[in-house]
């Protein structure tokens, strides 16, 4: 994980949304933001408003700064 996250081949929101073993939908579903919306965050086609980062976050038990790819 660590290593993906250093290599930056792979959104971060990516990386620590597998390694604490959510979907994008489950993940979605919790912090309730759509699947959809994950999906383009990870793609890089969206950066994610405030709220939106905050609550996946508190989901994936991360800084908000953790989920931001610079």
């Amino acid at each position: 994980m660590v290593a993906r996250l250093i290599a930056r081949e792979d959104h971060p929101l990516k990386v620590w949304r597998e390694y604490r073993g959510f979907t994008q939908e489950a993940l979605g579903s919790s912090a309730g933001v759509g699947k959809s919306y994950i999906g383009q965050i990870e793609a890089g086609n969206k950066v994610g408003s405030a709220q939106v980062l905050k609550a996946l976050a508190e989901e994936l038990q991360v800084d908000m700064e953790d989920l931001l790819l610079e």
